[in-house]
């Protein structure tokens, strides 16, 4: 498919890079662990805590604009933007971009909900070059999606594999079900696995995405 073929590319040809979108510095020959909790207090610039799991800041998070959910940036631990997240207005599904390049500006993900009875599940597509602009229309119709993520029947655990094979992972989310119900302080907190070969950025990006998508859902339902 010419999705892989992009994925290729950007992993300068390297077939331990299962999935590379943001650079191969990012592709670990190791399953790796990240740890994301959302702030209670947030602060505009500072609205998620993401460490390895020796506790050393691994990505920052930072939301620029008054929206505390509409739009964030992602940054490695320097400060440099890796990726913007944005969600599309006026969709008939839920739907957010992953955006990147110059400006911040070229489209690189897109991420569509669909509604089950027992779980939620999201395609994840992505783009090759020349990538649209973030206010092109939103066509993925000739597309397959290349990831898939979806959750448990109560939402704790989120799965991303393959868009074509489910038994081919690439990471997983598991939330802390104590904070969720016990606490009750609406801030959450995953732990991100992340297995050999694949885009650490990629997916804490994708992880993001679906915890402002699923907030965002349950503040509007």
């Amino acid at each position: 498919m010419a999705q892989h073929k992009a994925l290729v590319q950007a992993s300068n040809g390297d077939p331990s890079h299962k999935i590379c979108i943001f650079g191969p510095q990012y592709c670990y020959p190791h399953q790796f662990q990240l740890l994301l909790k959302e702030k209670f207090f947030k602060l505009r610039d500072d609205c998620f805590k993401i460490q390895d799991t020796a506790g050393n800041t691994f990505f920052q998070v930072s939301n620029p604009w008054a929206s505390l959910r509409s739009k964030h940036v992602l940054k490695d631990v320097y400060g440099n933007d890796i990726c913007k997240i944005k969600k599309k207005l006026w969709a008939f599904r839920y739907t957010w971009h992953m955006l990147a390049g110059e400006n911040m500006e070229e489209r690189r993900v897109t991420i569509a909900f669909r509604h089950f009875a027992l779980h939620k599940k999201c395609y994840v597509y992505v783009y090759e070059p020349p990538f649209p602009h973030e206010d092109d229309p939103t066509e993925t119709g000739h597309m397959a999606p290349l990831l898939m993520m979806k959750s448990s029947v109560f939402g704790f655990d989120i799965k991303i594999y393959d868009g074509q094979n489910q038994d081919v992972l690439y990471a997983h989310m598991s939330k802390d079900a104590f904070r969720d119900i016990l606490l009750s302080h609406g801030d959450d907190s995953y732990c991100l696995t992340i297995e050999p070969g694949v885009d650490v950025a990629f997916m804490t990006a994708l992880a993001l995405m679906w915890d402002y998508a699923i907030s965002d859902m349950q503040k509007n339902n």
